[in-house]
């Protein structure tokens, strides 16, 4: 499941890493906002967008993103599950574990954020929201980790 068409993903990986997280950061704040008018296929499109943004490769000395691609697919996921399209949210979360352990084979650089720990939160949804308090300071209840979505769960009677 890919969020960029292929154009923009060879556009964007010729940014420079701090290009590239001002982006992811613009396009997470942007799904933060529709999160609260709850327009959830939106923020499946802009959590998804910096999901794909976060695992591009750019140059060889300059590719750690992978706070920035743990947090996205953890939005992205949590969003595709409330639309419903639970199947989708397995893609993206086996999609960013597959990324995540094909950069652990890498030589670990002195500025990276640690693989292992944020394969350790991707498989624990019990510390998304704490993980998102603390690497974008959003406040828990802003985020639908815990909270029921109203209208997101059909009830069969």
């Amino acid at each position: 499941m890919d969020f960029l068409c292929a154009n923009h993903r060879q556009q964007f990986a010729d940014l420079s890493l701090e290009e590239r997280k001002e982006l992811w950061l613009l396009w997470m704040e942007r799904a933060r906002t529709c999160i609260e008018t709850n327009r959830w296929r939106d923020v499946v499109s802009l959590s998804g967008s910096a999901m794909d943004l976060a695992s591009l490769e750019g140059p060889a000395d300059e590719s750690c993103m992978h706070l920035e691609l743990t947090l996205a697919t953890i939005l992205v996921a949590q969003a595709l599950s409330i639309c419903g399209d639970l199947r989708g949210k397995e893609r993206v979360l086996f999609r960013a574990l597959d990324s995540l352990h094909a950069d652990d084979q890498l030589a670990p650089s002195p500025e990276c954020c640690g693989m292992e720990e944020c394969v350790a939160v991707l498989l624990d949804r019990s510390r998304h929201a704490e993980f998102f308090s603390d690497h974008l300071n959003w406040c828990p209840s802003t985020f639908p980790f815990q909270r029921p979505v109203e209208g997101a769960v059909r009830v069969l009677h």
